[in-house]
């Protein structure tokens, strides 16, 4: 199983995160983040397509927190519907692996119009056409993967949350300590993936049907758990901001469905325990993912029926990060039992070429 090229790439996540924090230069950025601090731009639009947009919900969440006007919006619906957000003083800030996936290229065509839009590109391949029509640069510094994104994604939350931390006039002490840190927990976590898997195996196991919640910046981990499982596993799977689960979806609830809870931020912990309750006490199976002491299960809703999933241990920014790893692996265990091979493309490559 450790020749599948997809949990190879997993398993070197933590490696590719602690290059990319030892590459990271602030340097190359303090000029615009003195433009941003000194109100250059009127607006800051944030877009990708897929894990890319995703990824970057956590910088958002920061930057939007600080008082900056910023805008998080896919590419597609950029391009074809929200164009005229893009203006003379706008900041555009593309956060693309490739850097040349379908809607990126129609991006930045229509951009050749306005020549004075500053274009700051988060890119993994810095030869890409993204790479070459940037103004600014905030290279991934992973390994392309060889099929699902992993390495890309983890590396593209942690340098757009360094980012947006300079952006803001923070220190990046904190931040830095934060993802340092996670590395560690990420590599111990690692060092035992097999034990991992089997315990997935078990819980949450194959579910009827599996929604994935969070709030703050555990939203990027729901979306990307969701994402990741289809097209890993080609399980489909429901990923959702948890307060909106409850306008409507919650009525979904019976003893088929299985839903992952992040447990999050400590300032919504106490809003994600009380959705927790409810589910249990509605008949679903709910999973609660952790990365930190102040977060885990209390014993109560153990008892109550409520099941851990073990990961790795983080902090601050990290957060995001660390939540990726079960359900990867996750998507391991549910695509061996639905007898496919984890990671392997059906219909698509590993650049999406086709609006």
């Amino acid at each position: 199983m450790k020749e599948n090229p997809y949990l190879a790439d997993i398993l070197t996540q933590a490696n590719a995160l602690g290059s990319a924090l030892s590459r990271f230069d602030p340097k190359s950025l303090m000029s615009l983040a003195d433009e941003l601090q000194n109100r250059r731009f009127d607006r800051v639009i944030m877009t990708g397509m897929g894990a890319s947009l995703y990824a970057c919900y956590p910088a958002w969440l920061n930057m939007t927190s600080s008082g900056l006007p910023v805008i998080w919006v896919d590419t597609a619906e950029l391009i074809h519907y929200a164009r005229d957000l893009i203006g003379d003083r706008t900041l555009l800030w593309v956060v693309s692996q490739s850097g040349r996936s379908a809607e990126i290229l129609a991006l930045l065509y229509k951009l050749r119009a306005q020549p004075q839009v500053v274009l700051l590109g988060t890119v993994n391949d810095l030869e890409s056409s993204l790479g070459q029509a940037a103004d600014y640069l905030i290279p991934i510094d992973a390994t392309a993967e060889q099929t699902v994104s992993t390495r890309t994604t983890v590396n593209t939350i942690a340098v757009t949350q360094l980012s947006a931390q300079l952006f803001c006039g923070q220190d990046l002490t904190t931040g830095l300590n934060d993802l340092e840190q996670t590395c560690r927990g990420m590599a111990t976590y690692l060092r035992d993936w097999q034990a991992h898997l089997e315990a997935l195996d078990d819980v949450p196991g194959l579910p009827e049907t599996l929604v994935l919640l969070g709030r703050g910046a555990s939203v990027a981990s729901a979306y990307y758990g969701a994402l990741v499982l289809g097209e890993a596993s080609k399980y489909p799977a429901i990923g959702m901001q948890a307060a909106e689960f409850r306008h409507g979806p919650v009525e979904i609830t019976n003893p088929d469905l299985t839903v992952l809870l992040c447990a999050g931020p400590l300032n919504t912990l106490s809003l994600n325990l009380g959705l927790l309750h409810d589910l249990v006490q509605y008949g679903a199976k709910v999973c609660w993912l952790s990365v930190s002491e102040e977060t885990d299960l209390p014993e109560e809703h153990r008892a109550a029926g409520a099941a851990a999933i073990s990961a790795p241990r983080a902090q601050g920014i990290g957060l995001p990060i660390a939540e990726l790893l079960p359900v990867q692996l996750l998507s391991v265990s549910i695509g061996l039992r639905l007898g496919i091979v984890p990671g392997e493309f059906k219909f698509i490559g590993k650049v999406t070429l086709s609006e």
